[in-house]
Order: C-alpha cells, then structure tokens, then sequence
C-alpha cells in the first residue's frame, strides 16, 4: 500500500458501506482515496513578453506551487519555506541563450498553511529576449529538503515591425488591482496577479495585453474577442469594442463573463480591425473552464442530482430533487458539508476527487447516446478510481475484445466486454466480484 494512501485515509471504505443506492452494487470494498489516485503536475508555469524599448522583448515566467510541495521549518511564530528558482532559455538548437535565477523564503503563519492543498506562492522571473523561438527550462530547488522539479515550455517572441500593429503575449490573471502592493506584477499603474494554470470557474477572468503602433487617435479601430470551444470547434463568445491609439503602447486590461460556459477547453482570439474589418493584427491562448457547482445547478438540477447516484443515498436525492428553486443550491451545500473528510478545512477532498472522476469519464468513456459517468466503465471509475492495471484483449479470436481493471488494494478484478463491437464496454458479471447489476 502506497505511502501517502498510509497517510491519509478518510474512511471512505466504512462511509460508502453505508450505501447501497438504486444499483445495488456492493461498495464496501470502495475508497476515493483522492491523493493516492490523483493525478497532477508538482508545479506549474507560464510566460508573456511584453516589448521593451529598441529590439528586446520583456519575457516573464510565471510560475506557481502549492503550499503541501514545500518543506517548511519552523521560524519565529511563522513557518518558512526557502527555495530556488533557475530559468534557462534555450534557442531551437538547444543552444543556452540566456540564464536567470532567485533564491526566496515563503512565509506562512500556521502549521495547517504548510501541508495545504489549496494555499500556494505565485512568483515570477525575468529576461531581456529578441524575437525567436526558445524552450524555456524551469527549475525549482526546495532548499529545505532538496527536493527538485522541472518544467519545459516552448515560447514564441514576435518579430518586431514598426510599420505594423503587434501585440504582446496575453497575460491571463487572477486579479487586477488598483493597488500595487507587488511592484514584480505592476503594468502600467496597476497590479496583475497572473493565472499561471489558465483555468478558471464559471464566472468571468481577467486578461492583460498591450498593442503596440503608431500614435494616431483621429483613426478609430475595432477590437474583436471570440471564443471557441476546442472540443465542439465552434465559437461560443464574441464581443467588440473601439480602440484609438492615443499612444505607441495600449496597455489593455479586461475582463470577460464566461458564465454560460460548460467546463471544458477553450481558445481566445483577439483581432485588431481597421475600419474596413480587415484584420491588423492577431492573437489567441487556450485557457480551461474547470466544473463549477453553480455552473451545474444553473444548467441542468436535475442531471446535477442524477450525477450524484454513485455516493449519495436514495433519501438524500429524493431531498434534493424535492428542494424548491430558491432553496437549491443551499440544499447542495449542505449535501457536500455531510461528505466533506476534512469540515475543518475550506477544501472538500471528496467533492473535488469526485467531479474529477467524473469529468475524466465524460473525457474518455461518452458514448453517441449516452455520458460517460452513465456507462458500466465510467460507474466503475467513479466509483474505485484509477486501476492499478489494466490488460487489453483488443482482439480474440473467436471471442469479442475485452479488458480487465484490476485493483489491488480491493481485490477487485472487474472485466469489460466490447460485445457489440462500437466500443460500448460492458461488464461482464461472470467476473463481477461484488460489482452488482443497475
């Protein structure tokens, strides 16, 4: 049994023993056990460039990690993390074309901050840099312990023309203040915190960019922002605005309401347009939408509830069915504070490993007539996670492909059967081992 499932157990396997909902398949040998099976990066990084005077470009390298990454020791009344960042850029040869670093002590003021899922240090690095293309490689020492991660990120700097209109990098954000209180995130007068995972809830986000040509305010301009959903290839968002160059440099600073968006992926494209719409300059970055309660409850209750089916009792969604419009989303609060493994906390584990697990089998198990969360693969899923291994049979002869998900801890030896040939797996309840019929 692995080291972090030694650590942490909510006792999901005793909660989901409790029970027995409308498939009647037996759940006692069940866990989420969300950080064992759990699956994410150790940090995370993003970059923009913004131009510089003469022929340079200001590259800025986001980076972001979480609180439970760092190794904290005691200092004072505080808690202190101490860690080194070191940023190299690389041309398409692989040459080193420049280098950077920062050595830094992070602060907290509780010991429940240091092993946090949720707290975290935004930070940033930057370089001078001429229009090419590069592979920036970021790396981070934790000086505490040693530990050491590394990321690698392709960038393009645009070529400058002072005879055309360019933008700079879109900068996605977390905030836009009015008050700088950290001159490393100042543009242009305010403070930008960067959204360094470019993933955001079901409300609005912030984005800064700056546009850079001639100053000429008798010409108007026209700005367009579209949105297009990756995965359906078709635009979901679009809004206009003016724009007049009062100077050689627009610094841009926006916000966009996404809150009729599924979770999902996503592309912003930004036109610059001239009178007679031909387009002057353009850009785009892909950013996500993550799943949102509020989101859910808005779109469909009734679905929202129905998902619910693999942890939830027949009482408990028979409330929630019954809960008037007005009373909805307290009553879903509420659902999920009964569930919460860790109430003393802000975060649900649970909730959060279960949408999760459900997002990933809409990803990977939908079929033409139904969601993924509604297949025998997808129930599976959701409810034991990630299997420890898998052995695929994609073809047999005389017999139909199948697989078989194995988990360890459990068990639990759970075969699919592809019995119509359009890869609908079904189970296969000659080796059910527990896993009951709807």
């Amino acid at each position: 049994m692995r080291a972090k499932k030694d650590k942490i157990n909510f006792g999901l396997k005793a909660f989901f023993c409790l029970w027995i909902f409308f498939y009647s398949f037996a759940m006692a040998q069940t866990d989420f056990d969300f950080l064992r099976r759990s699956k994410g990066v150790d940090f995370l990084v993003d970059y923009a460039c913004f131009k510089e005077k003469g022929e340079n470009w200001r590259l800025e390298v986001y980076y972001k990690i979480f609180n439970e990454k760092l190794s904290f020791v005691k200092s004072g009344e505080r808690f202190r993390a101490s860690y080194e960042v070191n940023l190299t850029v690389l041309d398409r040869k692989g040459h080193q074309i420049t280098a950077t670093s920062l050595e830094e002590n992070f602060y907290v003021n509780s010991y429940s901050e240091t092993t946090s899922e949720q707290d975290f240090l935004i930070n940033l690095l930057q370089t001078k840099i001429a229009p090419g293309q590069y592979k920036l490689i970021l790396k981070l020492i934790d000086l505490n312990s040693n530990q050491r991660w590394a990321q690698k990120i392709d960038v393009i700097v645009p070529e400058l023309d002072p005879q055309k209109i360019i933008f700079s990098s879109l900068e996605f954000a977390r905030v836009i203040s009015d008050s700088v209180k950290n001159p490393k995130f100042e543009k242009k007068g305010k403070e930008v915190i960067p959204s360094v995972s470019r993933i955001f809830g079901n409300s609005k986000f912030y984005l800064y960019y700056e546009i850079y040509g001639k100053k000429d305010p008798s010409q108007e301009f026209l700005l367009s922002y579209e949105i297009v959903d990756d995965d359906k290839k078709e635009k979901v968002f679009e809004e206009k605005e003016t724009l007049r160059f009062e100077s050689q440099t627009i610094p841009l600073y926006k916000t966009l309401s996404v809150d009729k968006l599924p979770p999902g992926d996503y592309t912003l494209f930004i036109k610059l347009l001239d009178e007679k719409k031909k387009t002057l300059a353009k850009t785009k970055k892909r950013f996500s939408i993550e799943w949102s309660m509020l989101f859910t409850l808005k779109a469909d209750y009734q679905k929202a509830v129905e998902q619910l089916r693999y942890i939830a009792s027949r009482d408990e969604i028979e409330k929630l069915k019954k809960a008037k419009k007005e009373d909805r989303l307290k009553e879903w609060a509420e659902f999920w504070k009964s569930k919460d493994p860790t109430p003393e906390t802000k975060k649900n584990e649970l909730m959060d490993e279960y949408y999760r697990r459900l997002r990933y089998t809409n990803e990977n198990f939908s079929l033409w007539n139904k969601e993924g969360w509604e297949t025998d693969m997808g129930r599976i899923y959701i409810i034991y996670g990630d299997p420890d291994e898998i052995e695929r049979h994609p073809f047999e002869m005389g017999g139909k492909p199948y697989q078989v998900w194995y988990y360890y801890d459990e068990r639990l030896k759970v075969v699919f059967v592809d019995k119509t040939g359009t890869g609908e797996w079904e189970l296969d309840y000659i080796y059910d081992r527990g896993v009951k019929r709807k």
